[in-house]
């Protein structure tokens, strides 16, 4: 008896001590710049593990329910995060370092000068090739859209191929163009739709093109989105002004990979997907040709009698559609050594519409780049 009584003190004791270490307290400090010892507003504070924090206020001061052993989080933009774990003191003073590799991005400006991003006077934003690429977009420019502030992206239609025309800033023209200037690789890149007048001349014959709505896509569609290694947007005529007038409506400065030193590396990629349409319009089946109630087969109006029960009615509509399949390969060598480097890329891609019709759109690209000769 007297152990089994020993027992369950023991393990009320136990229960006790747990429940005491547990016990959350309340954790008050102030976060300081380690370099300028300035206090440091807007600094996220969160128990590692779990969704609970808070912010320092302006005079950088914190206060937080944590428990014994818990380790907080603290965090900032152009800081390095600096974890603590919390002991058996109510007073955390923490110092933040500044993170020297996010204030020391690089950037491509203008004529493929590279600046420190901060040292700019102007917007400029930066969409890294792998960004790009991830979005799996036949055109490269469609995967701008949502990524960069400003920059409205439009496509023409939804039919494989399909042009797409980007404003940055808003229109600033009625009957102009108001498409930014395309610069690759330090070359100016014609963006624009290929006109349909340039196949045709004659507008009598039945072959002629110039006078139907006929989209031949834009020419940034001819860019590999493997090939890029970053794109910069500079926005406004003060950021663009080394490269005239033609860049008034702002640029997008494309920079391509490039070979590098070393052993040759043999890149594969792919990725395939299907399109469906997923939901259709309410069509009404009540209803004949016709018009107030009246059935007349001369109109293409459905204002006339009721069907009668049983009529065959045929869906025009989801027959009309298909399932679209799209697929792209890529496939690149790189390498050299420290007198020559070369990079060789090559893609393939198909982009079926989701029309019974012929709809579909072939690419296939060969790149060669960067092949130096250093001669000591």
């Amino acid at each position: 008896m007297r152990t089994i009584l020993l027992t369950c003190l023991t393990a009320l004791g136990l229960l006790l001590s747990v429940s005491v270490m547990a016990q959350t307290k309340t954790v008050t400090g102030t976060v300081t710049d380690a370099g300028t010892k300035e206090t440091l507003p807007g600094v996220n504070v969160v128990v590692k593990g779990t969704t609970t924090g808070v912010m320092t206020d302006v005079e950088g001061a914190f206060s937080i329910k944590v428990s014994a052993g818990q380790i907080l989080l603290f965090t900032s933009i152009g800081y390095t995060p600096k974890e603590i774990e919390v002991g058996a003191s109510n007073q955390i003073d923490v110092l933040l370092s500044t993170d020297v590799k996010v204030l020391g991005e690089v950037v491509v400006t203008a004529l493929g000068i590279k600046e420190e991003k901060k040292n700019l006077g102007f917007s400029v934003t930066e969409v890294k090739g792998g960004q790009i690429a991830q979005a799996q977009r036949t055109n490269f420019i469609d995967a701008l859209q949502g990524r960069v502030a400003g920059v409205v992206i439009n496509q023409s239609s939804g039919l494989p191929g399909a042009s797409s025309q980007v404003t940055i800033r808003g229109i600033t023209s009625l009957s102009g163009n108001n498409q930014p200037l395309y610069v690759v690789d330090g070359l100016p890149y014609n963006n624009s739709v290929t006109a349909t007048s340039d196949f045709a001349s004659n507008m009598n014959t039945s072959s002629a093109l110039n006078n139907r709505g006929v989209d031949f896509t834009n020419r940034g569609a001819d860019i590999n989105p493997e090939d890029i290694e970053s794109v910069t947007v500079l926005k406004g005529p003060e950021a663009t002004s080394l490269y005239g007038l033609d860049a008034s409506n702002g640029a997008i400065i494309i920079t391509t990979k490039r070979g590098k030193a070393g052993k040759m590396n043999v890149n594969y990629s792919n990725n395939f997907s299907f399109s469906k349409i997923v939901k259709y319009p309410e069509i009404q089946r009540v209803y004949g040709q016709g018009q107030y109630g009246v059935t007349d087969n001369t109109l293409y109006t459905y204002f006339g009698e009721k069907y009668e029960p049983g009529t065959k009615l045929y869906d025009n509509i989801t027959n009309f559609f298909k399932t679209g399949f799209n697929q792209k390969q890529n496939l690149s060598f790189d390498g050299g050594s420290e007198k020559i480097s070369y990079r060789v890329s090559a893609s393939y891609n198909t982009n079926e519409g989701l029309f019974l019709i012929q709809t579909r759109q072939n690419g296939t690209s060969l790149r060669l780049s960067q092949v130096n000769f250093l001669i000591k």
